[in-house]
């Protein structure tokens, strides 16, 4: 077994994003530290950046500016819509959102690092296809009721 698989071991984390009825994102109880450092950080740096020319890199992190807050949150380019449009993922959430190209800046390296939330779903079940949009929206709803700003315990079964 490779060193780096933790197989049944046990997170304690912080539901931040729902994606699906079965897949959300998390942060570690661990790295709430980190969370205010780069929030305070993104804030000094991410004001006084230059927006985003040429081609966007999608292994490289840069700020972005969430509308719903207006503040500041590490992104990857998820896909490029139109020249002035970029889908972004916010890194240490897990959220989507469409944001203009001015609203993506570069950030130093020493922000470069790995995101702080993680995807997870949930073990053994899945959406079949043809899944009504009613009872998909009831299933995303209930996850979120769940996890979404609670502490919850997660046991790693696959990764």
């Amino acid at each position: 077994m490779d060193e780096d698989t933790h197989y049944d071991k046990v997170e304690d984390v912080v539901g931040s994003h729902i994606e699906d009825a079965v897949t959300f994102w998390a942060q570690s109880i661990n790295r709430n530290k980190d969370i205010m450092k780069i929030g305070c950080s993104l804030s000094e740096v991410c004001p006084q950046a230059s927006s985003v020319l040429g081609n966007l890199d999608p292994k490289k992190i840069y700020g972005g500016l969430f509308s719903e807050d207006k503040c500041w949150y590490r992104c990857k380019v998820l896909k490029i819509i139109s020249d002035e449009k970029c889908l972004v993922r916010y890194i240490d959430y897990g959220n989507i959102e469409i944001l203009n190209r001015s609203d993506i800046v570069e950030i130093p390296s020493e922000l470069q690092f790995s995101s702080v939330a993680k995807k997870y779903k949930l073990w053994g079940l899945y959406i079949p296809s043809n899944q009504e949009v009613t009872q998909f929206d009831q299933g995303t709803t209930f996850l979120g009721s769940l996890i979404f700003e609670k502490e919850i315990k997660m046991r790693i079964k696959a990764t």
